[in-house]
């Protein structure tokens, strides 16, 4: 079964969307095993401008990136908890892309969707074009059309032998040859000084799940999520916390409401660092992983990772941001 979740936003629409989907061990979809051309480890593939402002002068929590599919441009969300490319099923008529019938999805909310496979869809952006494979096509998410949105985009799925880097203090997103731990050097010469940390992932996800605690807690698998607005955990993985009566944070992209607690300022810990949460958002039935890190933490970070899910995420924070534990 396709599983859509959608991140969610407090007081507003659904902001993008997280997809699990079938991939083999390597973190590749079928599709996506082909020979790739040997490049020396760092190499830079792609350099791109990310914004935050939607085309109605709306700003949003999440990364855009600006490409075109054919004649049309439109702005993609940049959603690492997405494990797979989504296109949303208006973009597909304008561009007149053959579909499948696909899954039914099952979004944030638990409410059902239709989807289409699309195959592979050649995108270009910044000068260079990529091919996105195995994409995912569903009803646009109610405000995507006003955003001008399109689509997300997994970025670590951008090439099976590169690692996305998404610099959210100079919003740029790089695409460079390579595995993520050998961007390390690459985001120390970009920002020098702060913390750059290197976490390995679970190996059970295409997307960034990496081993964080809520302060006082046991870890708890965590996905590194560059789509969704708040920090969230499960109830479950964090027992005894109280918490306030339950509110909206949101919608699914299907329109049904996401229902959790908002319990205040609390600390994470991530690695040898402590990141300050400034308004942790509680949840139930978030199943695996039982946490994320979403861009209240995430702006003003760099992230990187690549499309294997027993690779490393790297995570460079800056002083203020987070305070090595030793």
């Amino acid at each position: 079964m396709l599983l859509v979740q959608a991140s969610s936003h407090r007081h507003g629409a659904p902001g993008t969307v997280a997809v699990r989907f079938a991939r083999d061990a390597d973190g590749r979809t079928a599709s996506a095993h082909r020979e790739e051309m040997a490049l020396a480890p760092d190499t830079e593939l792609l350099r791109l401008p990310i914004t935050f402002v939607a085309a109605d002068g709306s700003v949003q929590h999440s990364p855009f990136i600006t490409a075109r599919f054919g004649e049309t441009e439109t702005l993609l969300v940049l959603d690492t908890g997405s494990e797979v490319h989504l296109l949303t099923k208006e973009l597909s008529d304008i561009i007149g892309l053959m579909l499948a019938e696909g899954e039914e999805g099952v979004d944030h909310s638990g409410a059902t969707m239709p989807s289409w496979t699309a195959g592979s869809v050649p995108m270009s952006a910044g000068g260079a074009t990529l091919s996105l494979d195995d994409v995912v096509v569903i009803p646009a998410p109610g405000p995507f059309p006003g955003w001008g949105v399109g689509g997300i985009l997994s970025p670590q799925h951008l090439r099976t032998d590169a690692t996305a880097v998404l610099d959210l203090v100079d919003d740029e997103l790089l695409l460079v040859a390579g595995a993520a731990r050998e961007a390390a050097e690459r985001i120390a010469a970009r920002h020098p000084g702060g913390t750059l940390v290197t976490l390995p992932r679970d190996g059970r996800s295409a997307t960034p799940v990496i081993s964080a605690a809520l302060d006082g807690f046991p870890p708890t698998p965590t996905l590194v999520n560059s789509g969704g607005r708040h920090t969230e955990f499960d109830v479950d993985v964090v027992p005894g916390l109280v918490h306030a009566t339950l509110e909206r944070l949101g919608g699914g992209v299907s329109g049904s409401d996401v229902m959790g607690s908002v319990v205040g300022p609390r600390t994470v810990l991530v690695g040898d660092a402590r990141l300050a949460v400034p308004d942790l958002a509680l949840r139930s039935g978030m199943g695996y992983p039982g946490a994320m890190l979403g861009m209240d933490v995430l702006r003003g970070t760099v992230v990187a990772c690549d499309a294997r899910p027993d690779g490393d995420v790297l995570i460079w924070l800056p002083g203020g941001v987070a305070v090595a534990t030793h």
